[in-house]
């Protein structure tokens, strides 16, 4: 609701400029990239989900995630989930590679590795949850005490879960991070990110960064950003249980491989997500028996999609060897096993027995 009016629903204010009846008594807002009305409503309901201080919404979630790399500084070592989406990795690579940012990729859920990768230099922590494409589940809890003791800041990107299913600041994380284009904006029609500082003074250094640099949510899609935090909740409750039906039945199919989705009660992450999280999610992951049927399996699709997004109403298959992990090299793919036979899968609204019909019949003709 807005606190001035009274609305229901927040307006869109569009103004880039606020008159200041006294100069050397400024109002709140005096220029648009420093602050928004709107944006800041959006903001402030993500930091009361988050359970944080302070809410920074930038123009995408790569924006946001690279207002929390240049938290950093030149000789700096960060410490980054080794099955992460591949723009973190190009940004990191492409860009703060060149700044003298040091980066080292692990298994974030390995705490032996997670020694291992530890030096003088070490700032921070990159924890990708889930972790994509496949979906790797780390306990953030024990990898935030641990983090703490060697005094680094605890960043994690939390887009495939959202605030609906986990808190992490809550778990001893210090910023969480989301791409909101996916699941909090739920229709595939804005880019925005959101980073929510658990602490202020951490909240301040960003928004430093985010007011310096520019990279702010306009106030449109601030505003579809917030209208989508309303079906948050309805929207995951039906993806989520149409995954886990999809999950079981991709399990018994001849031409799977393996299925990953922290719901089955066999993958390595299930306890952690059991406990940590109130729920596993939308998105799942298969491998297929032969690579040679994924052009069939795409292209006998009726209901899902083909393409590089993910967390809208629709179902979107995705090829990450093509989309989400274009970005590395074939080198850096196989050796994370991000093969041209992987099919990354965000569920959507559709009738779960249409869909998982449709996803059925289309791996049956594949290879036919």
């Amino acid at each position: 609701m807005d606190g001035e009016t009274h609305a229901i629903t927040p307006p869109i204010f569009r103004a880039t400029t606020y008159h200041q009846a006294n100069p050397w008594d400024p109002p709140a807002y005096d220029y648009a990239r420093s602050g928004n009305p709107t944006r800041h409503a959006f903001e402030a309901a993500m930091a009361e989900l988050e359970h944080g201080a302070m809410g920074l919404a930038f123009a995408s979630g790569m924006a946001a995630l690279t207002a929390a790399f240049m938290l950093l500084s030149q000789g700096d070592h960060l410490i980054v989930t080794r099955d992460c989406q591949g723009g973190t990795q190009r940004v990191l690579r492409g860009i703060f590679s060149r700044f003298g940012i040091q980066v080292s990729y692990v298994d974030t859920e390995d705490m032996e590795a997670l020694e291992r990768a530890l030096t003088p230099h070490t700032r921070a922590i990159l924890i990708e949850n889930f972790s994509n494409p496949f979906l790797h589940v780390t306990d953030i809890p024990k990898v935030s005490q641990w983090a703490h003791a060697h005094h680094l800041w605890v960043m994690v990107d939390n887009t495939f879960i959202t605030p609906y299913l986990q808190n992490p600041l809550t778990q001893g994380a210090d910023l969480v991070i989301h791409s909101a284009t996916k699941m909090i904006g739920g229709h595939s029609d804005i880019t925005a990110g959101i980073a929510v500082a658990k602490e202020a003074e951490l909240g301040q250094r960003l928004y430093f960064i985010q007011n310096a640099c520019g990279a702010v949510l306009s106030p449109d899609e601030s505003y579809m950003s917030l209208r989508g935090l309303h079906t948050l909740p309805i929207r995951m409750d039906r993806a989520q249980q149409t995954a886990a039906n999809l999950a079981e039945v991709l399990q018994q199919h001849p031409r799977v491989e393996q299925v990953y989705y922290p719901g089955i009660p066999t993958h390595p992450g299930h306890d952690i997500a059991q406990r940590t999280m109130r729920g596993f999610g939308q998105m799942l992951t298969i491998r297929l028996k032969e690579a040679l049927w994924v052009p069939d399996v795409a292209r006998h699709l009726h209901f899902a999609r083909v393409g590089a997004g993910f967390g809208g109403t629709e179902t979107i298959i995705s090829l990450p060897e093509l989309h989400c992990h274009a970005a590395l090299t074939m080198e850096e793919r196989f050796e994370r096993n991000i093969t041209p036979d992987v099919i990354r899968i965000s569920v959507g609204l559709e009738s779960a027995t249409d869909l998982i019909g449709d996803i059925v019949q289309a791996l049956d003709q594949a290879g036919l």
